[in-house]
């Protein structure tokens, strides 16, 4: 479903950040650019740790101006620590200065939130008069606005971080697998492309000979880098010059296509022993990373790279989401992936 959602109320807000993150945030920032009365971008960074408030504060205004149409700001902190000595809210000169250099670019914070794991209550108002009393977080998932998101088939992982169940298949998959690199190695493109292509169009393609099938073309890095690209461009014959597909520069992708992809990686993983796992993990970041996600992304790179220790191409992506870049694809609000709005 596309159809808009409507956010009536702060608990409406805040029932949905978890739905556009994929996951509830703990120690973290999450800002919701406004463009009038429509949300547009959605920003989440880790609560910061640094003692230099404005240039924490700069920094989130630079990422946000990539949201060229917005006019103001939302802001949800997410923190079960206690504000320092003297300080009426937790991160407080951090909040200011945030505050300021928002009113400075002309997008103003036009509210904001603490989110504990006990309450929620409103950030900026004056506590000593009374008015923002501490909230139940039943108010937030018992919602309309969430219940409305869970019928559309929305959900979110309760916790931060990704994890996968460990490998519980025939013990000699693996085997499988390594016989069938000759054969992979030693093919076309084309074959492997057919396969992938088939995987997401087709019904029943995970009997266990194709995902062994499908396991061993993923571990061939040329076969594997256009697999990639196929997943936005069905019709790319190889990886050559794919440098800005890659990065997110000049694509539009088929989202629901994009989804499938990470469904199928997500099965396929399943099916995979650990060793294997790498280029299911990447994929499903690197995805991930065109969506905007760049948390989801970090996590799946992680992974890959602890699946297999020095699994390059998991290592480039990671040095990518770790500088903070945002791929140009999710920066345009023409292409940038949407989720039940």
């Amino acid at each position: 479903m596309n159809d808009a959602i409507r956010i009536s109320s702060p608990a409406d807000i805040l029932g949905f950040i978890p739905h556009t993150l994929g996951f509830a945030p703990r120690e973290s920032f999450v800002f919701l650019t406004l463009q009038g009365n429509t949300l547009g971008a959605t920003l989440r960074v880790d609560a910061p740790q640094s003692g230099d408030p404005v240039g924490f504060a700069r920094s989130m205004v630079d990422y946000l101006a990539v949201d060229a149409q917005a006019t103001s700001v939302l802001l949800a902190v997410y923190t079960d620590g206690a504000p320092a000595a003297a300080a009426p809210r937790p991160f407080h000169d951090h909040v200011e200065a945030v505050i300021q250099e928002l009113e400075i670019a002309g997008t103003p914070l036009k509210d904001a939130w603490l989110v504990t794991s006990e309450h929620w209550q409103n950030l900026l108002c004056d506590r000593d008069a009374g008015c923002c009393l501490p909230e139940p977080l039943e108010s937030i998932t018992d919602g309309q606005l969430n219940a409305e998101l869970i019928f559309r088939g929305s959900s979110y992982q309760k916790e931060p971080g990704t994890t996968y169940a460990p490998f519980t298949g025939p013990t000699d998959t693996a085997e499988q697998i390594r016989e069938a690199l000759p054969g992979v190695f030693a093919g076309e493109l084309n074959t492997g492309r057919t396969l992938w292509a088939d995987a997401l169009t087709g019904d029943g393609w995970t009997d266990p000979a194709t995902a062994v099938e499908l396991l061993a073309c993923f571990q061939r890095p040329d076969l594997r880098d256009v697999m990639f690209c196929n997943v936005i461009d069905p019709e790319q014959p190889d990886a050559e010059g794919s440098g800005d597909l890659l990065i997110g520069q000049g694509i539009t992708p088929d989202w629901n296509r994009v989804n499938r992809a990470q469904d199928a990686a997500r099965l396929l993983i399943d099916a995979a022993p650990e060793g294997y796992r790498a280029p299911l993990l990447t994929l499903i970041g690197w995805l991930a990373y065109l969506k905007g996600r760049s948390s989801v992304a970090g996590d799946h790179f992680t992974l890959a790279i602890a699946d297999t220790p020095g699994y390059r191409l998991a290592e480039l992506m990671e040095q990518l989401v770790n500088r903070g870049t945002i791929a140009p694809v999710a920066q345009d609000a023409a292409t940038a992936y949407k989720r039940n709005r």
